[in-house]
């Protein structure tokens, strides 16, 4: 269909709401949702904000990298996420209920070209496609918020809906971190921490989100579920007329698997549109598995990010409780060292068990620690511990629970399928996963009866060095130090021996948190060569440090095994990706028209119960000179052309 039209006042809409901005706006960057009211655009100084129809501002986000512009903006097909794309071939997604980013989107596969086109569509997973074209189907329906239940032509089958039944949903909520680390904005914050753990996905075995990102050289990255990554594609391998290609355009259909790419190609320094079907044949052939595998796999990845971030937190929180009393105690071994020839952990002993106290230590216990010193020593050391048996109870075990039920649910399905199924699976990758998860469940708990122990020893010796100011600093002809002899019957002296030679001299913790000495010449674990079973070994090690002796060897702590962890969850996601990047296919090449328009737009249909309809339009100003004047308007061109035929 080629046609002049000449616009006119009556076909012209109608205006729903207005709004003066303080700050021009970018045009090519303006994104509609599709579920709510909310239009989402960004100024030209690079800052995104997203509107109501009225005019309120529901929330921004702001551009901190002074070299990093804009190029993209789209919403997820239910209107909960906002995909940022930048200049810096990275994307951000933000949350529509918070504001707060949720993932940022950055691969090493990405090449260094820009972001040119942002797509994302919605697939329904059932094989049968549509029953009946001829219902209606609602919105919320298509979207996967309704009521929708699956097709009425598939049969029940009561072990696969156990298989999809939601076990996360019942255990208890995660609890936030403090602000401040990598991911502050995050994981700090109530509503972006359900958003990523707790949200509703009732329907997600019904249906999954495709995210497509084009670039200025021709190649697109494709994830599932958000930003479970499938792979990176070259379009230029498709094709020798594909010169210098650039994806412009992006549609699809929840009822076809094929995506349509609209492709901008310079040929013999001919600027030319083209059509480029995308077919994604992992979408029917895994079927409802694919969604619920991108699930937990993205559930799995958010999780790793939340124990890396608290591990992370856990040992800055006990270096800073033990930076204060190490600097402190160096102090006072240097002026012991010169006078008394010992150090403040003999001293110490030495005063708990004779109360004998040297000179050097009554000075400076009285005129350089005395009782504002003790008060910082006390709140730094009891803060610590306090923390990290909060962050180990609160955060850490309950993170590792949940890890296990994820990483068990993929076993399952591991279980009843082949390693080169459809799912890309393999049981004893999972298994070696489960086996880290256990040790470090076994840490975790080692960690908290450790931090508990040295807290209640630290307690102990707090309140003997408070005793031992008082004593030193009064006279002992005086009535207080009568008062102060009474309450040296009240001390727990082992508890005060067991911490100044053992927590005090070294924390049982700095072994347990990967933290070696210098001193310790033991030689550590290759876990590498250990295969993919080390718990019973390693609960043997644990037991032994456990009794106060050391083993052989320095058995991995919690920075060792959450690497560990991080690595086979690497192996178990790549081959997933590899498996399903197999499954995508290009079709053939439709050239379209010589000179690409300056508007254009694509979209699919169902016309047919076996087939979509991919429509495209564009838009050309007519090369020839028109006279402007009112109530005259230039003609355009309007070409529209339907694939196939």
């Amino acid at each position: 269909m080629n046609q002049d039209i000449y616009m006119d006042d009556e076909r012209a809409m109608h205006m729903l709401a207005e709004k003066i901005l303080p700050r021009m706006l970018s045009p090519q960057h303006v994104a509609y949702c599709p579920t709510m009211d909310l239009l989402a655009s960004s100024y030209i100084d690079e800052q995104v904000n997203v509107f109501r129809l009225n005019g309120q501002r529901v929330f921004g986000f702001a551009n901190k990298n002074p070299d990093c512009r804009i190029s993209g903006l789209k919403w997820k097909p239910d209107g909960q996420l906002l995909a940022i794309a930048f200049s810096t071939s990275s994307v951000s997604l933000i949350s529509a209920q918070t504001g707060k980013p949720v993932h940022r989107i950055r691969s090493p596969a990405f090449p260094k070209a820009s972001i040119c086109c942002l797509g994302w569509g919605l697939n329904f997973t059932y094989k049968s496609g549509p029953v009946n074209l001829g219902t209606t189907v609602d919105l919320d329906e298509v979207l996967g918020r309704g009521p929708q239940a699956q097709p009425s032509n598939v049969p029940l089958d009561l072990p696969t809906e156990l298989a999809f039944l939601d076990v996360e949903g019942i255990l208890p909520r995660l609890s936030t971190l403090p602000a401040g680390g990598k991911e502050d904005e995050l994981f700090s914050s109530r509503a972006s921490l359900d958003a990523i753990f707790h949200a509703s996905k009732k329907d997600y075995n019904d249906s999954t989100d495709v995210l497509l990102l084009g670039f200025e050289d021709g190649t697109i990255h494709l994830s599932i579920y958000d930003f479970f990554e499938i792979g990176t594609f070259s379009v230029r391998q498709i094709s020798a007329y594909l010169q210098d290609p650039r994806i412009i355009k992006h549609t699809s259909h929840p009822y076809s698997s094929t995506h349509a790419l609209l492709v901008a190609n310079l040929f013999d320094n001919i600027m030319e549109l083209r059509f480029l079907p995308l077919d994604l044949r992992l979408i029917p052939e895994t079927g409802r598995y694919l969604s619920l595998l991108a699930a937990k796999s993205t559930q799995l990845h958010n999780i790793l990010r939340y124990i890396q971030e608290l591990q992370a937190q856990i040992y800055s929180e006990f270096k800073a409780s033990q930076d204060l009393p190490s600097k402190f105690i160096r102090n006072v071994d240097e002026t012991l060292q010169e006078q008394n020839q010992c150090s403040w952990v003999q001293a110490a002993y030495h005063l708990v068990v004779t109360g004998i106290c040297y000179p050097s230590v009554k000075e400076w216990l009285v005129d350089e620690l005395g009782e504002r010193g003790h008060k910082r020593w006390e709140k730094a050391a009891s803060s610590g511990y306090e923390n990290i048996r909060r962050f180990v109870h609160e955060n850490l075990i309950p993170a590792l629970e949940r890890l296990s039920v994820l990483v068990s649910r993929l076993r399952g399905l591991s279980r009843f399928q082949e390693s080169t199924g459809p799912l890309g699976l393999v049981f004893q990758e999972l298994e070696g996963v489960l086996d880290t998860v256990n040790c470090l469940q076994l840490l975790a708990h080692n960690i908290l009866i450790s931090a508990g122990s040295e807290l209640r020893q630290f307690s102990a010796f707090s309140a003997w060095l408070r005793h031992e100011i008082e004593m030193q600093a009064t006279d002992p002809s005086s009535l207080s130090a009568d008062e102060s002899t009474e309450k040296d019957a009240m001390l727990d002296y082992a508890s005060i021996l067991d911490y100044v030679q053992g927590a005090m001299l070294q924390s049982r913790l700095i072994e347990l948190l990967n933290i070696q000495p210098e001193s310790d010449e033991r030689p550590s674990w290759n876990l590498a060569k250990e295969g993919r079973s080390i718990y019973d070994a390693y609960k043997k090690d644990l037991k032994t440090f456990g009794k106060g002796s050391l083993p052989d060897r320095k058995p991995p702590g919690l920075a060792m095994l959450v690497t560990r962890l991080e690595s086979q969850c690497r192996i178990v996601f790549t081959r997933i990706a590899e498996t399903q990047k197999r499954k995508v296919r290009f079709g053939n090449i439709v050239w379209l028209e010589n000179l690409p328009s300056r508007c254009y737009d694509m979209r699919m249909l169902v016309e047919d119960p076996d087939e979509c309809t991919t429509y495209f339009l564009t838009v050309t100003h007519k090369l020839r000179y028109i006279r402007k004047s009112p109530g005259f308007h230039e003609p355009l061109s309007i070409n529209l052309t339907r694939y196939p035929q």
